[in-house]
């Protein structure tokens, strides 16, 4: 059994042009640094890339990125470790759309033969969205 926990932190956003290597000079800044990623998710629209992370520390990942260059954001988001279950999803998603909480985004990981995953969410109130997901623990 996976013990179950919820934390309110922040996920850093990219928003930069999708040119080759950027994510290989994000990430290699971040090890320099001795950033672990807790969770990541990136995606390109019209040569535009959105790279999303959650990490170990997050002031110095920011840090990091602003000495780059990079424009940076900070999104409050609600951090859910839990059980990598076929019904988890969807039991958090229906139980947030009952408490009318909107995600703007979200994102998961998980460990291959492993029975404990993390879903990140960015939702229009992220401490509603840890006392709904409370509720399903």
């Amino acid at each position: 059994m996976v013990t179950k926990s919820i934390e309110k932190t922040s996920e850093i956003l990219v928003v930069t042009k999708n040119n080759f290597g950027t994510l290989a000079g994000i990430t290699s800044s971040f090890a320099t640094g001795n950033i672990g990623i807790t969770c990541f998710t990136g995606y390109e629209w019209n040569g535009e890339a959105a790279f999303r992370f959650v990490t170990n520390n997050n002031r110095k990942a920011c840090d990091i990125l602003k000495s780059y260059g990079y424009t940076v954001y900070e999104n409050p988001v609600a951090v859910w470790y839990t059980d990598n279950s076929p019904t988890q999803m969807k039991n958090a998603t229906t139980a947030l759309a009952e408490a009318k909480v909107n995600t703007h985004c979200m994102y998961t990981t998980s460990v291959p033969n492993s029975n404990s995953t993390v879903m990140v969410f960015n939702t229009n109130n992220v401490d509603r969205t840890i006392t709904v997901l409370n509720s399903l623990c």
